[in-house]
């Protein structure tokens, strides 16, 4: 509502959505049309392009394809009754921001049920849900972006892997490595939960650890399936089809190391190891910077707690909270968060160094533990850090719903 409502009373900042969202023809049209035009903003126009003709060219290889193959499917299903009266790309579009929004509200449900199992406290779970509904990047999750979808499939992962549910984890994490690229960096829970804390290292049943590491091997091999089959189409629409392949010779036809998607990101976004280190960038940073102080923040926050677990992997420690029901201001400190603050360590490394560092909003959409510690810091902080989480959270919510429905950086 207020990105429909700013978008009437705002001019927008590039009117391009014209090229991909045709003008209504009818009164019914033109609701939807305006649905459209809020929503269909920068990467939009990827999703929408590749969902009504196809990879077409080598840069939509940036964007991945299932949300287009589910716009698709929805339709020309659910959504047939439209396509009688209404363009077909209208008609994608509407299908994008239905699954987009289901999505949102799946994903904010499973990281409440996630929360629970992992932290114990039922109230934490509920107050991170309830962040992650009003969290920075909540204009792109209802958009026609992969946020939603992508931390629906994460979090859905995640609890199957905390119910020991491995097999239907790893199709769950494949199937969101066809979404984002950092799908398979989850993966790394299975190595974790079957090798790295299993009981046979204490009794050196070393037959036992053979077992679950090669249990463990097979369900990373299938969690990376997803990402690895949309490379290799990649693969062979550009370097196995001479009619199709661009005309200079690219690296990833050459080396078994390099992807499409890697190039592709290199060559058409420059993103790259320290390539956003430029002076010109510098509102960007600012932009990431309250994103960065709290992970910083929740990092440094969980390793104090007992160090000793940080650096032995868990192996050792001098502090522990178990039980049934864990007190709410020590919930966030749970053994079982250590493989989740690795990951979120590793994933704010990615963002400061490689990535365009004001996307580090939507790129943690879908990290539990960044959600689980603001929470803590709303419940167990002092007054300042309360206001500071929640104003933070709703204040850029707000700003970016008002600026991507009026094509306004930052995307």
């Amino acid at each position: 509502m207020l990105g429909a409502v700013s978008n009437a009373i705002i001019n927008d900042y590039d009117a391009s959505t014209s090229l991909v969202v045709p003008d209504a023809s009818s009164g019914a049209e033109s609701v939807l049309e305006t649905l459209a035009h809020v929503f269909v903003r920068w990467d939009s126009f990827y999703f929408l392009h590749i969902a009504d003709a196809g990879y077409v060219h080598e840069q939509e290889h940036a964007f991945f394809p299932l949300l287009p193959l589910l716009m698709r499917l929805v339709a020309g299903t659910v959504l047939t009754p439209l396509g009688g009266w209404v363009d077909r790309r209208i008609v994608l579009a509407i299908a994008g921001l239905v699954i987009s929004n289901v999505s949102f509200v799946l994903a904010a449900a499973t990281l409440y049920v996630l929360g629970c199992a992992t932290l114990r406290n039922e109230r934490l779970a509920y107050v991170a849900a309830l962040l992650f509904v009003a969290a920075p990047a909540s204009a792109f999750m209802s958009a026609v972006y992969t946020e939603s979808l992508f931390a629906w499939l994460v979090f859905s992962a995640l609890l199957l892997i905390v119910r020991q549910r491995y097999v239907w984890a790893a199709l769950c994490l494949s199937a969101s490595g066809l979404c984002r690229s950092n799908g398979i960096l989850y993966a790394g829970f299975f190595v974790w939960d079957l090798v790295v804390c299993s009981d046979a290292w204490r009794g050196r049943h070393l037959v036992a650890l053979a077992v679950r590491t090669v249990r463990a091997a097979i369900l990373v091999a299938i969690s990376t399936l997803g990402f690895v089959a949309f490379q290799a189409y990649g693969h062979r629409t550009f370097c196995q089809q001479p009619a199709e392949a661009t005309a200079v010779p690219r690296p990833y036809c050459d080396s078994a190391l390099s992807t499409v998607y890697s190039f592709v990101q290199a060559e058409y976004w420059d993103v790259g190891f320290l390539r956003y280190y430029t002076v010109r960038q510098l509102p960007n940073f600012a932009l990431a910077a309250p994103m960065v102080v709290l992970s910083l923040a929740g990092l440094y926050t969980y390793a104090a707690f007992d160090p000793l677990r940080i650096a032995t992997l868990g192996w050792r420690q001098r502090r522990s909270v178990a039980g049934i029901v864990v007190p709410l201001e020590a919930a966030f400190f749970r053994r079982e968060l250590l493989p989740h603050v690795y990951l979120w360590a590793l994933l704010l490394f990615v963002a400061m160094t490689t990535m365009h560092v004001q996307v580090v909003t939507r790129f943690f959409s879908s990290v539990p533990i960044m959600f689980w510690f603001a929470a803590h810091a709303v419940t167990s902080g002092n007054w300042w850090q309360q206001r500071m989480v929640v104003g933070y959270f709703v204040a850029y919510g707000l700003a970016g719903v008002v600026l991507f429905s009026n094509f306004f950086p930052p995307a």
